[in-house]
């Protein structure tokens, strides 16, 4: 693929998470992107085929960069609770550039071809899991964090981010408090969420 067509493919792709993931058109048909992208409708299809498969290939990118961001970003030397809060700081970004991605996957969740694709390209490396675990064994012995099954720490590390974040409007509604208010609590969640798992 040239470099003038592999521009067009990002782009096309760049404009397709802003319009999915970052304004939350999740039903914006091939037209609207093409024309967002400055392109015809056909040269997407060329590239994508049809609007799921251009859905499907940016889910898995969008997850694939969350995935990297975590390799490269978080420093091995730091501690467990700085390893912790260096994703939940690596997650909130994220979220902040796509808002409703999470929001869309849990839309798809009885889509179960979709579900097996984009896990099955989007898996963490098993490597840094098992390292994760290990040094959370090591957070257990010593008391800074409660004993309990390795993936029930995880959970509440994805329950206490991502739940805040992809029911923002209705608990904005629900609690009745401003996006102002609410974008301050966000902002807040790092610390309360390390509060919340460790001891000390």
């Amino acid at each position: 693929m040239s470099a003038k067509d592999k521009g067009t493919e990002e782009l096309i792709k760049e404009t397709a998470k802003r319009i999915f993931f970052a304004e939350g058109k999740f039903h914006a048909t091939t037209q609207e992107i093409a024309d967002a992208a400055g392109v015809n409708r056909t040269l997407l299809h060329y590239y994508f085929r049809s609007r799921d498969i251009l859905l499907e290939k940016v889910i898995i990118e969008g997850q694939q960069e969350f995935k990297l961001k975590l390799s490269e970003k978080i420093d091995p030397n730091i501690s467990f609770k700085e390893k912790v809060g260096e994703i939940i700081d690596i997650w909130m970004e994220h979220a902040k550039k796509y808002p409703y991605l999470d929001a869309y996957l849990a839309s798809q969740i009885h889509n179960s071809e979709m579900v097996d694709n984009i896990h099955a390209k989007g898996r963490p490396d098993s490597k840094l899991v098992e390292s994760f675990f290990a040094e959370m064994q090591v957070e257990m012995d010593k008391g800074t964090i409660p004993q309990m099954d390795p993936y029930q720490f995880l959970l509440n590390i994805i329950s206490l981010v991502s739940y805040p974040l992809t029911m923002r409007p209705l608990l904005e509604k629900g609690l009745a408090v401003s996006k102002k208010s609410y974008s301050k609590l966000i902002a807040e969640r790092k610390e309360a969420i390390l509060k919340t798992l460790f001891r000390k």
